[in-house]
């Protein structure tokens, strides 16, 4: 078993520390720890010099105005890094510069890999949040080499974590999160402005989330943050959206899998409930 961990963060000076500790701490321990510094002006990439067991990646990019592009242009270069000093890795762990987890995180996950041949992306929980059956955490989770190499990369656009859980799903493979595994998280995730919540709404609909689908999460979120304005910023969003008829950017195959897939989610929730 060898595996590679991946962190990716920009002027993160405030939790960086506690995150790279987080991951060296891990028994055992990967067998390269990428971090990748996306532009940091702050005193991020001083402190990770100071890290002898990170391989440090700086990276240049010009600043996107779409939220996620960076992010997912610097974790691409940073899978790359990773695979050039480990070629025959078996596993990635994703830590987010905001996450801290505890030593057995990797090996508790590990496990669950093990007892299931199909689980190809999985993670714990953090402590102050629920993640949905079927999901992953995207602050702190593992894919399997072979579950990524199906996936082959991060689409650079908002949410493209939950595109690469859609991904993984669609060519068969697993995806589960596991309560009882707990970690950190500094940045506790909450859409917290309107910008947030708009740009959630008209990321679900370049996803393939029919209109239909987001409007009962909308009603799911209307306790969070900004308290029923949120998310019916969201589901308004995503409908405005739809009616402006604008152009998805992924194969129809895939659209018709995501079309089927919030289909059958929707059912697993009803059946769910049935049962409590």
């Amino acid at each position: 078993m060898r595996y590679v961990a991946l962190t990716s963060g920009r002027n993160e000076e405030r939790f960086i520390r506690q995150t790279v500790e987080g991951v060296l701490s891990q028994r055992p321990a990967p067998e390269a720890y990428v971090v990748v510094d996306d532009g940091s002006v702050d005193k991020t990439g001083e402190m990770l010099s100071e890290y002898q067991e990170v391989t440090v990646l700086r990276l240049g990019n010009p600043r996107h105005s779409t939220r996620g592009v960076n992010l997912a242009w610097a974790l691409n270069a940073g899978v790359k890094r990773a695979t050039e000093l480990v070629p025959d890795w078996e596993y990635l762990l994703k830590v987010d510069a905001d996450s801290v987890l505890p030593p057995d995180y990797f090996n508790r996950l590990l496990r669950r890999f093990e007892e299931n041949p199909r689980l190809g992306v999985t993670s714990g929980t953090p402590y102050d949040e629920n993640v949905w059956r079927g999901r992953a955490s995207d602050g702190a989770k593992i894919y399997r080499r072979a579950c990524w190499d199906s996936i082959k990369h991060f689409v650079p656009c908002n949410a493209f974590d939950t595109l690469a859980l859609l991904q993984a799903k669609r060519y068969g493979w697993v995806v589960e999160s596991f309560p009882e595994i707990k970690y950190t998280q500094l940045r506790t995730w909450r859409r917290g402005s309107l910008n947030r919540w708009i740009l959630s709404g008209r990321s679900r609909y370049y996803m393939g989330f029919p209109t239909w689908h987001t409007f009962l999460v909308a009603l799911v979120y209307l306790v969070d943050r900004p308290w029923v304005l949120g998310s019916t910023s969201m589901f308004l969003a995503h409908l405005v959206t739809a009616l402006g008829g604008l152009d998805k950017p992924f194969p129809a195959e895939y659209y018709e899998f995501a079309r089927k897939y919030a289909m059958w989610e929707t059912m697993e929730r009803l059946h769910e409930r049935r049962l409590t």
